[in-house]
């Protein structure tokens, strides 16, 4: 009996200990809206890439939770160049004002892309993220292109300037994929 009653007190207190509520907690991990792959093509690659020079018909970009990057950008005559290299991305107070994009009332961040390869290049700019939409608007501002100075957040989409002109001419359209 003695046996039996002890075994009773074992198995309960297994039970209890076994469903005690787990003190662990998880936050849920918040992942950043311009990683993943993104596609520009036709009307929507902006105005500016699509012409020569550049006669850039359709951007793939691929955007990591370790902010590394790859562009694959295909030109015209279907020859593909692909850039590579890190980013930065801190959120500003803005959000897009125009409705022109798809992307009007996001919050607007800022980018800074340090391409490595095929060449070194800095390119600063902003980017807003409306569900599957995003509206990206960069310019190369290392080394230095002259009179040309990066849009911002607080001057919006089609706030990059060429000889004190704002110009939307490289405001691209993306779709998440």
């Amino acid at each position: 009996m003695k046996k039996l009653l002890l075994l009773v007190v074992v198995a309960g207190s297994l039970i209890f200990t076994s469903c005690k509520k787990d003190d662990t907690t998880t936050s849920p991990v918040v992942v950043d809206p311009i990683v993943g792959v993104w596609v520009s093509e036709g009307a929507n690659v902006a105005y500016g890439l699509g012409v020569a020079p550049f006669n850039i018909s359709k951007i793939v970009a691929t955007f990591n939770a370790n902010y590394s990057y790859t562009v694959v950008q295909t030109d015209k005559s279907n020859v593909n160049t692909t850039l590579t290299g890190t980013y930065t991305n801190p959120v500003s107070t803005s959000t897009d004002a125009s409705a022109t994009y798809g992307t009007q009332g996001a919050t607007i961040y800022n980018i800074v892309a340090n391409q490595s390869s095929p060449s070194s290049v800095t390119a600063t700019g902003i980017y807003a993220i409306s569900g599957t939409k995003m509206t990206y608007e960069v310019i190369q501002t290392t080394p230095a292109l002259s009179g040309v100075s990066a849009p911002t957040a607080v001057g919006g989409f089609g706030s990059t300037t060429i000889a004190g002109t704002k110009y939307a001419i490289y405001v691209q359209k993306y779709v998440k994929q």
